[in-house]
């Protein structure tokens, strides 16, 4: 018989509580404040909302929510920043990167309301895991990124989980104030341009579009075909690092990152591809010294 998923409260709050948990662990040198939801609130969706942090005292909240507003008859999950204050939200989308902007604005005259609200016109799938921004009467405004929130049997979603922290830390991580990720001083030891590699390994750590890799990729190392999680366990799941396959010398600040530049690999082979000369055909070369 085929399981079926439990859009219910008790589902939302454990999807809530791991993203807050591991929120936690990757929130240091970011304006985040994350707390533990302890329950959830009904929202005019058909479905709850669960707040797991925000950016301050009187600032954006961060929420999770797992309602019908897309269109679809299932319910799907959202990962978002929510404000009272429309600037708030505005000044943010301004700071992100390119690949954070929202790819859709939606605003009253975009829904339709029968026994709850929602889209007029339905998300298409390919906007599943793009921002979005919705503005509504008297400043509320949420900018996050909804899940296609398919059927399965795992107490939480770990997929959108892994999806939500990447979004929230990477947003939180262009705010003012907030600390870059701790670099490797031995990265790329043949490269003399450090400005050069800076710029590669803060697009290699950019969260979000490295987790959509890995998810792309099933957490399997791509050079030579290790999984964590079979050699490790449950400790291993959902646990892979992401590669950036252009060349230094090609990289350019306006040019737009996209997950089909990244490959996953494991520690060792991230490591080895970082020893080498930092050209278009290393990790096809890594992969044939390996035997991959």
């Amino acid at each position: 018989m085929k399981t079926k998923r439990r859009h219910d409260r008790r589902w939302l709050l454990a999807t809530a509580k791991t993203v807050a948990e591991q929120l936690k662990m990757q929130s240091k040198g970011t304006r985040l404040r994350i707390r533990i939801p302890r329950g959830t609130s009904g929202t005019n969706t058909d479905g709850w909302s669960a707040v797991v942090g925000n950016l301050g005292r009187d600032q954006p909240k961060l929420e999770i929510w797992l309602d019908r507003f897309s269109g679809y008859p299932d319910r799907k999950l959202f990962a978002c920043f929510r404000s009272e204050s429309r600037q708030q939200i505005i000044a943010i989308t301004k700071r992100v990167s390119r690949k954070l902007w929202p790819v859709r604005t939606v605003t009253p005259e975009d829904t339709e309301r029968a026994a709850h609200l929602f889209l007029a016109e339905r998300m298409r799938r390919s906007e599943f895991g793009t921002p979005f921004l919705e503005k509504y009467e008297g400043g509320r405004t949420f900018y996050g990124i909804y899940d296609p929130t398919r059927e399965t049997s795992e107490s939480v979603n770990l997929h959108f989980c892994a999806r939500a922290v990447s979004f929230f830390e990477d947003v939180a991580r262009t705010l003012p104030h907030a600390k870059s990720m701790d670099g490797e001083p031995d990265t790329y030891p043949h490269y003399e341009n450090r400005k050069r590699v800076a710029s590669h390994l803060k697009r290699e750590r950019s969260r979000y579009l490295a987790t959509e890799c890995k998810i792309r990729d099933s957490y399997r190392c791509r050079v030579c075909g290790f999984e964590f999680e079979k050699v490790y366990g449950r400790l291993g799941s959902g646990f892979a690092e992401a590669h950036h396959r252009v060349p230094l010398g090609q990289l350019r600040d306006q040019v737009r990152t996209r997950v089909e530049d990244l490959i996953t690999v494991c520690a060792n082979c991230h490591r080895m591809l970082h020893r080498m000369a930092g050209r278009r055909d290393d990790a096809n070369k890594l992969m044939r010294a390996v035997g991959g």
